[in-house]
């Protein structure tokens, strides 16, 4: 079989800081990449610059502009434009590994065809080493315990939901899915996108080799932005008619809380660039980069 192209869209939106390095990994691949766009959603901090600078490295490598403010509007844009068989999706601080997107089109070569998205194992970069363990340990766990119950060494199927920052799909479901997908900003849109896959009658699935690790700045936002956040996840649910769910859902919401309350002080005090804690840092102003919507703006 013929492998399947790829196509990769990153949304962004004042990201200088982190874009580079997102779109370096994918570059260190681009054998296995059909094209890299970058939708620049009306940033103030460069990030446009940054990423005119990288253009030069490949032709695959493009940026596109979208105007109307909004997460939901930049992705729509940039996977409206791709022209791949295979879509996939990151933010702007997703690092991906080795082997991303090697993982990506041997998996969709053969996989089954009613399996419509996929995702990957995503860890937190720069949270306290503490955090990252229990987080990695967790979650592989799971990973281990559902892959002994497959007949499929490469991915857990039947999975709820797929993640934002690490995410596939075949073209044809979106085109499927996208005048059904909610405009909405005060739910979590790649849930959204998850839940009209599995409406429209495609399986989901999570690809073990397709790893990436994204930002834990949402750890860093005020206790206002992270309970609006959190919120999202159980009004989702209600947005697609789900009472039951939604309601299982807050025992979630209200556990990612706590883990941010939790963390609040070691989160505020590390310093992931010098691998340190600093008491000074507690306290320190910084600006609360968080994932875009039109309500974060």
């Amino acid at each position: 079989m013929t492998l399947p192209t790829l196509s990769v869209v990153i949304p962004t939106f004042n990201e200088s800081r982190t874009i580079a390095a997102a779109v370096e990994r994918l570059l260190r691949q681009i054998d296995r990449i059909d094209e890299i766009i970058v939708v620049e959603n009306n940033s103030t901090d460069g990030t446009a610059a940054v990423v005119a600078a990288l253009l030069p490295r490949s032709p695959k490598l493009t940026m596109i502009v979208e105007r109307t403010p909004g997460l939901i509007a930049a992705r729509n844009a940039g996977v409206d434009a791709a022209k791949s068989e295979i879509i996939a999706r990151i933010d702007a601080d997703t690092q991906v590994h080795d082997g991303w997107a090697a993982a990506i089109t041997d998996f969709f070569e053969n996989a089954p065809a009613d399996v419509g998205a996929v995702t990957g194992p995503l860890v937190p970069h720069d949270t306290p080493p503490s955090f990252r363990t229990i987080f990695v340990k967790g979650q592989d766990t799971r990973i281990a315990q559902a892959l002994a119950r497959s007949d499929d060494p490469r991915a857990v199927h039947g999975i709820e939901a797929v993640r934002g920052p690490n995410m596939a799909f075949r073209r044809s479901v979106w085109h499927e899915v996208r005048d059904v997908l909610t405009s909405r900003t005060d739910v979590y849109e790649d849930l959204d996108f998850a839940l009209c896959v599995q409406k429209a009658g495609h399986r989901l699935a999570c690809v073990v080799g397709m790893r990436a690790d994204v930002s834990g700045r949402r750890f860093l936002t005020s206790r206002k932005s992270y309970w609006q956040y959190t919120a999202q996840l159980p009004r989702t649910w209600e947005v697609h008619g789900n009472d039951q769910r939604a309601r299982v859902s807050r025992k979630e919401m209200w556990s990612n809380r706590i883990v941010y309350c939790i963390y609040w002080i070691p989160n505020r005090a590390y310093d992931p660039a010098a691998r340190k804690y600093s008491a000074g840092r507690i306290f320190t102003k910084r600006d609360e980069l968080v994932i875009p919507t039109a309500t974060d703006r």
